[in-house]
């Protein structure tokens, strides 16, 4: 009789960005820890030909952000009953919290154990008062239905046990993780073209409100006051990006050759490599990937001081500053921008501090370990 093999669905919502690339790592590895993994996510996504190389099983919803519409959301999440039912799944993973609400939801109607990884709780970010009520009320309810809620850091388990989601035995911390930084040897050529002239600080990232690129596009003239040959670009796509042209073209820097704005084109290594500091100047994060790829590949960091990024970036790998501020924010790039040797010293530091603490291969694993918990609750319950 062959072994028992746990089925696992991953349900997440988000196409792209750093849950989708968490999602993608757990369904490369999981098999390695003795789960079988199945994806369950919107109609298309940016890891879903890595997954279907490696012949994991997609199931495509149209989910959507929000909850403007409710019928629609019903109807996903009669339609995840009916793929759990004819699949027989002994877990679901949910992410991020829409596909928590309804994945949860779902699994809950079926008996099946869920886990939870909200990758930034709902009602933390510049929202409206009614917003935050609604998200905190919902995640408090749902809570209640979630066996296991895994917190990218310890700082979104705080605010978890601080505002009574869930109570502390079911909240586990397993920090996010990214594979080592390969040596690629195509890497962005407008980087490259852009360092030719100068030293480079980009920012990589998904071009919405919560990444806050308004404020590094308001930091680069300030930059270039007392760096006039720096260099900066925004890589990345997003729902932002003609409002952050326009805001680049108001304030005179769109059309001056030092500042770009760039594709993203996976891995996130081609761009990295082609760069000098890696800036991050979001208003919130639970626990941002990007950082954790800038560590992976050597690249000096200058972040916002928000949620957990204090947790990776340590002040021998970047420089952390106060969100929304322009000015410290120019004048930690420019800190770095003009000390090679310091910028050299925290590369070494940044790759090290990968290696011992942000690996993807320790994340799947103890994701794995806390599946194991769960089914052996179920087990035993």
């Amino acid at each position: 009789m062959p072994p028992f093999v746990p089925r696992v669905l991953l349900v997440f919502e988000p196409p792209d960005g750093g849950v989708a690339d968490n999602v993608l790592q757990l369904a490369l590895r999981l098999r390695d820890h003795g789960f079988e993994p199945e994806l369950a996510g919107p109609l298309d996504a940016m890891i879903y030909p890595a997954a279907q190389r490696k012949g994991i099983p997609i199931w495509r919803f149209p989910f959507e952000r929000g909850y403007g519409r409710p019928h629609r959301d019903a109807a996903a999440v009669r339609r995840l009953i009916g793929l759990m039912r004819s699949r027989h799944y002994d877990l679901a993973h949910c992410h991020s919290a829409k596909a928590g609400v309804l994945g949860r939801l779902a699994a809950q109607a079926l008996g099946t154990p869920s886990v939870y990884s909200p990758h930034c709780f709902p009602f933390v970010g510049d929202f409206s008062a009614m917003r935050r009520v609604f998200a905190l009320s919902l995640e408090r309810v749902l809570g209640r239905l979630t066996t296991a809620i895994l917190c990218v850091c310890e700082d979104e388990r705080r605010i978890a046990r601080e505002h009574r989601v869930q109570a502390p035995p079911a909240l586990h911390v397993v920090y996010n993780g990214c594979p080592p930084c390969e040596e690629h040897s195509e890497l962005d050529r407008a980087l490259e073209r852009m360092r030719d002239g100068g030293p480079v600080a980009a920012a990589v990232t998904v071009l919405r409100a919560q990444k806050s690129v308004d404020v590094l596009i308001d930091a680069v003239p300030l930059v270039w006051e007392r760096v006039p040959d720096a260099r900066i670009a925004v890589v990345g796509d997003g729902p932002l990006r003609e409002e952050l042209h326009a805001h680049a073209s108001r304030i005179g820097i769109a059309d001056d050759e030092r500042f770009e704005f760039l594709p993203f084109e996976s891995p996130a290594a081609r761009h990295l490599g082609a760069m000098d500091v890696y800036v991050l100047p979001s208003s919130w994060e639970a626990f941002p990937i990007g950082v954790l790829e800038a560590l992976a590949c050597g690249v000096p960091q200058v972040a916002t001081d928000v949620g957990g990024t204090g947790e990776a970036v340590s002040p021998d790998t970047g420089l952390l500053v106060p969100k929304r501020d322009p000015k410290a924010l120019s004048a930690a790039i420019c800190e770095l921008l003009t000390n090679r040797e310091r910028r050299e010293k925290m590369a070494q530091a940044s790759r090290q501090r990968h290696a011992e603490r942000f690996g993807v291969d320790r994340m799947v694993g103890e994701t794995a370990t806390v599946y194991s918990e769960v089914l052996d609750l179920r087990a035993l319950g």
